[in-house]
């Protein structure tokens, strides 16, 4: 249908909700901690329960937006008329079935119907910043992550061992941005299992080093320090970023009745984890002053700080397979969210340029073929020039991704039209 996508495979909601979760819990999540010990554990709990219902709140003006897309592209589409929102076309007829959302209309698309021709442009600027750099985050992060753990190999360097990772890794991944999300679904329930494996394993562990009396008193916490506010600022809002891949996540679910209070008990149960995790690791680690964890002659383990991710403070458990799988961690987590970001650029570029789309009742060419490939390699092309990206993570999360959350949103449903018939 015009202006939408083919949709593909359905799947149940509660697949659905497990795209959420996983594309949610990313580097944010293990960054939180440290967040937390800056800006205390109650404005950290309070700042992070703000965040996150304002995401869930934007979530669900993406969702309305997008019914809204559906309705006024089916009936643009019946009566031929062009598919720009105008002024003059600000009160529609629509019955209540026009709201199902049958078609996959991307952020870009609803930008573009919704916000005009510069509505558009500024929305793509600030997506490709956002989703570009977020990949080469993720890019860097990988082979970074095995890299600590295998170090060198074969007469070969970190450095170099690093490279041929970030090899390994591109062609593992490119291959699964050339789908849609349906084909990733069984990669998403293991990664389900690992991540709630290893956020288990880290509250775990936080609480038994607690109970041996070697935590932290609560005298010794900051509880509100408004001066840490800022660390904690850019962390939270990527934690609960997900609203750029919403569009392809939803469109597929095969019943759709009550999605804002099923999209809520994702939200609220990361809350929940995120919160978790936090208040053990403050409890465990925070007033701790060595700069790195470490073994001593005895074997025991000698804890650290609490690191910049938190899986670093289990990098030296005297447990070999705990120590080596939490510093994997960020491995698996960001390994099976690549794809999804990928297939979300690549959408939004296939709606931006149409002309590269596939033909109707085709699900890949020659030109989306490109285009899937090069939002899957550019970022790992970067990856390859550079790994200094501290500048893409503190951009990426507090301003092209707060844009993205809770500006766009709110600008999508407040100029979309009004249905006279019909509503939300």
């Amino acid at each position: 249908m015009a202006g939408g996508s083919e949709v593909g495979a359905r799947y149940s909601r509660f697949i659905g909700l497990i795209y959420i979760f996983n594309l949610i819990i990313g580097t944010g999540a293990l960054a939180l901690p440290l967040g937390f010990q800056q800006a205390g554990l109650i404005l950290g709990i309070i700042f992070l329960a703000l965040v996150g219902i304002l995401a869930f709140i934007s979530a669900s003006f993406l969702i309305e937006a997008q019914a809204v897309a559906n309705a006024y592209l089916s009936l643009m589409y019946a009566e031929n008329t062009p598919l720009m929102f105008e002024e003059d076309a600000k009160h529609i007829n629509a019955n209540e079935s026009s709201f199902e959302i049958n078609q996959r209309v991307e952020v870009g698309k609803m930008s573009e119907i919704f916000l005009g021709k510069w509505g558009k442009y500024i929305f793509y600027i600030i997506l490709v910043v956002y989703l570009f750099g977020d990949l080469a985050i993720y890019a860097t992060v990988v082979p970074t992550s095995l890299v600590k753990v295998t170090g060198g190999w074969g007469g070969l360097s970190s450095d170099q061992v690093y490279y041929v990772y970030l090899a390994i890794f591109a062609a593992l991944v490119a291959p699964f941005s050339l789908f849609n999300f349906q084909k990733t679904k069984p990669l998403q329930i293991c990664t389900l299992i690992i991540r709630n494996l290893a956020f288990i394993m880290m509250i775990i562990l936080g609480i038994i080093f607690i109970a041996q009396g070697k935590g932290t008193s609560a005298s010794s916490l900051k509880w509100f320090n408004i001066e840490g506010l800022p660390a904690l600022f850019g962390v939270s809002i990527y934690a609960f970023m997900c609203h750029h891949s919403l569009p392809s996540i939803i469109t597929p679910f095969d019943n759709k009745n009550k999605i804002h209070a099923l999209v809520s008990v994702d939200f609220f149960s990361i809350f929940v984890a995120y919160s978790a995790l936090c208040a053990s690791a403050l409890f465990a680690f925070g007033d701790i002053s060595n700069a790195t964890c470490e073994i001593n002659h005895d074997g025991q383990f000698i804890p650290c700080k609490i690191q910049s991710l938190y899986t670093l403070n289990f990098s030296s458990y005297r447990v070999q397979f705990i120590a080596d799988f939490l510093s994997l961690f960020p491995v698996f987590t960001l390994s099976t969210n690549y794809p999804l970001i990928c297939i979300t650029l690549r959408n939004n570029l296939l709606q931006l340029f149409p002309w590269a789309a596939p033909p109707q009742g085709k699900s890949i060419s020659f030109s989306s073929t490109v285009i899937s490939l090069g939002s899957c390699l550019i970022p790992i092309g970067i990856a390859f020039l550079t790994k200094n990206v501290s500048f893409l993570v503190s951009f990426t999360g507090s301003y092209a991704g707060l844009g993205i959350m809770l500006v766009l949103s709110a600008l999508l449903v407040y100029y979309s039209p009004i249905f006279d018939n019909g509503s939300l």
